[in-house]
């Protein structure tokens, strides 16, 4: 590993489920320890409820207002505003905004910048495929519940 610094111009672009994202920190700079993650996210949109059973996950909220289900408890959060997400934990959240929002998104250990990337390739080699999208999440330990 080697000491970074990344600007969100340099960060690699990704699509993922039509999110635009930035990898800022991904698990090949960080020995795997970590990930870091900026989410575009335009006025209704948000995952539909999942969990992932190896790793935790953060959220801060930089732009935008979010109805954010953790657990089966739900909240509105806003600007300024740290999630954390345990591993094994049903979470979901949707910008409830009529502008676009903006979240810091990371993981311990960090492999979503892997799982965003590989969803990214798939749908940019020939779109959404069930199958495939299955596979990924058993890779990356992601299930979608409900």
């Amino acid at each position: 590993m080697q000491p970074r610094i990344t600007s969100l111009d340099q960060a690699t672009a990704i699509r993922p489920f039509g999110i635009d994202m930035k990898i800022m920190l991904g698990a090949e700079h960080t020995g795997g320890t970590f990930s870091a993650i900026v989410a575009d996210v335009a006025p209704g949109e948000g995952p539909p409820p999942h969990l992932h059973q190896d790793r935790e996950e953060y959220f801060y909220v930089l732009d935008g207002t979010y109805s954010l289900t953790v657990d089966g408890v739900e909240s509105t959060i806003g600007p300024n505003t740290l999630v954390f997400v345990p591993r094994g934990t049903v979470h979901t959240f949707t910008n409830i905004a009529s502008t676009p929002g903006r979240l810091l998104e990371w993981t311990i250990p960090g492999s979503n910048g892997d799982y965003f990337q590989a969803v990214d390739k798939m749908q940019a080699e020939g779109g959404f495929d069930p199958e495939k999208f299955a596979a990924i999440n058993k890779q990356f330990s992601t299930e979608f519940v409900g």
